[in-house]
């Protein structure tokens, strides 16, 4: 039996049905305010993981260069990078150094010289080395992994904002949705890129001749970078759950025209 998504944006849930002697298949029903399940046997973790392929493959992406941010310094030789190394974003500027790293490692910090000004004193060290992106591009991508694993496990919707919500704790879900799905979707969003936006233009423009701090570039950049996360996440199961839903209604289509008149 193949997924049914309703067209609505309410909740959906994953319960599992066999037909004859077909192994079960994933069945997404409405659930409203419901949390029990219906029928069929828990999913595995792995089903959780794979349901949304395009969500689990840019998971894995994120992971693997996250970990790269840290493997990379902490394989290379102490001073391997320079001690006072300053750069502008949106350009390579350091081409000339990284040429001299083994290849993997080049790769990476071309990466960051690519999308970072990696200014030393902005950014973390490891084994010796800058590491190739500052402190708080460092903490977006980290915890932009919880963002993605949380939408893994929440429960579908066909509603972005939905999807945002169930990933989050209870305690919060109940209190922001007495605003609604989109303001309060809108909301989480805000509240995950204001602060990074208010301390980093602040830093940019000299405001007060402020400089932020390693903790403030930490917890401004890992809120960013969660939400960051639970926002695509949230985008790729709600285009899942609607691929569910066009293959249902096409199925129905082919049984309706083949049933006897």
């Amino acid at each position: 039996m193949q997924g049914v998504v309703r067209s609505d944006s309410r909740e959906v849930r994953e319960v599992t049905s066999s037909s004859g002697g077909d192994s079960p298949a994933k069945v997404y029903a409405n659930t409203g305010s419901s949390r029990a399940v219906e029928s069929g046997e828990a999913p595995s973790l792995w089903s959780r993981f794979t349901w949304s392929r395009a969500l689990f493959a840019v998971l894995l992406l994120n992971l693997v260069w996250t970990a790269s941010l840290f493997l990379c310094p902490a394989t290379l030789p102490p001073g391997s990078t320079p001690p006072n190394l300053v750069g502008g974003a949106n350009l390579v500027d350091h081409e000339g150094l990284w040429e001299t790293f083994p290849l993997y490692d080049r790769i990476i910090y071309t990466i960051g010289d690519a999308q970072c000004h990696q200014l030393y004193y902005r950014s973390f060290w490891l084994n010796g080395n800058q590491m190739p992106i500052d402190e708080r591009m460092t903490a977006m991508y980290v915890f932009a992994n919880l963002g993605l694993l949380a939408t893994i496990f929440a429960r579908p919707s066909t509603s972005t904002g939905q999807v945002m919500l169930n990933a989050l704790p209870e305690f919060l879900r109940r209190r922001l949705a007495r605003l609604g799905v989109d303001r309060a979707g809108a909301l989480v969003i805000a509240f995950g890129l204001i602060p990074m936006a208010v301390d980093g233009f602040t830093q940019l423009f000299k405001v007060g001749g402020y400089e932020s701090t390693p903790l403030a570039r930490v917890l401004t950049g890992g809120l960013a970078g969660f939400v960051g996360g639970l926002l695509i996440g949230a985008m790729l199961v709600t285009i899942r759950a609607f691929a569910i839903e066009i293959q249902q209604r096409y199925a129905d289509l082919q049984a309706n025209a083949l049933a006897p008149r």
